[in-house]
């Protein structure tokens, strides 16, 4: 029995559509526990708790980190560019600012 043209083009576009149901249906499962999760994240964080972790970290100060790094020890400006950008590193690093603490 021979499958004619048209019936294999009602088959393909059968199954097209059938699999962009499915894609539509998994975005819209996505966006539901996306909002789920903002809403939970949103629970979460008070905006006072926010803004005393913003107040804290040496990253907002007036002039960043580096100010920060310079302002715990005086003697620190008085050093050479590099060695002033060694010492900063090794700063980042005890601190824990560094994005990798390798």
């Amino acid at each position: 029995m021979l499958i004619s043209e048209s019936s294999t083009i009602v088959i393909l576009l059968a199954a097209c559509v059938g699999l962009l149901a499915m894609g539509v249906m998994l975005i819209f499962r996505l966006l539901a526990r996306l909002s789920s999760i903002e809403c939970l994240m949103a629970q979460n964080n008070s905006p006072s708790e926010a803004t005393a972790v913003q107040q804290n970290s040496s990253e907002t100060l007036q002039g960043g980190a580096f100010e920060a790094f310079l302002n715990e020890e005086p003697s620190r400006r008085k050093l050479s560019k590099s060695e002033q950008f060694a010492g900063y590193r090794r700063w980042r690093q005890e601190n824990g600012l560094n994005w990798s603490n390798s």
